[in-house]
């Protein structure tokens, strides 16, 4: 798994794995989504509004938000599928990035399916299930007995 010493290195690395993703899924990126994935008011773009109002001529927020939720989908869905230390390492990357106010961050929580670590949040849930219906049928089975 790699790590990330800085908010700049683990953003370098998510924009690099959705762009990786947009190619392996043959979705095209302008230049100018691309450019809306680095923005962010920590690291402050002078340019924003220029960048802002040339996007919003050529492009729908919503949509765009979609696509890039889709290939971070994609990107964890493959890297789940065949090389876990890249998931490892993205789970990594979203967890660094969430420590300042990034579009990214925004555009990957937003739309990605629960939290980097949902396969243990998904696995503590069916566990906490199973329990409460241990839980419930036990209980059933003792007040039933005491009715006898």
């Amino acid at each position: 798994m790699q790590t990330f010493v800085t908010v700049h290195d683990a953003k370098a690395f998510l924009i690099s794995s959705i762009i990786a993703e947009a190619v392996r899924e043959d979705v095209p990126l302008s230049e100018i989504e691309i450019q809306m994935l680095s923005y962010s008011e920590v690291e402050g773009s002078p340019d924003f509004e220029e960048l802002n109002d040339a996007f919003g001529k050529e492009n729908d927020y919503t949509e765009y938000e979609q696509k890039i939720g889709g290939l971070a989908r994609g990107f964890r869905t493959q890297a789940r599928k065949m090389d876990r230390e890249k998931l490892l390492s993205w789970n990594e990357a979203v967890r660094t990035l969430k420590r300042e106010d990034h579009y990214l961050g925004v555009l990957i929580q937003s739309q990605t399916a629960g939290s980097p670590d949902s396969i243990l949040v998904d696995r503590l849930k069916l566990v906490g299930l199973a329990l409460a219906i241990t839980l419930l049928v036990t209980l059933g089975i003792y007040v039933s007995s005491l009715h006898k």
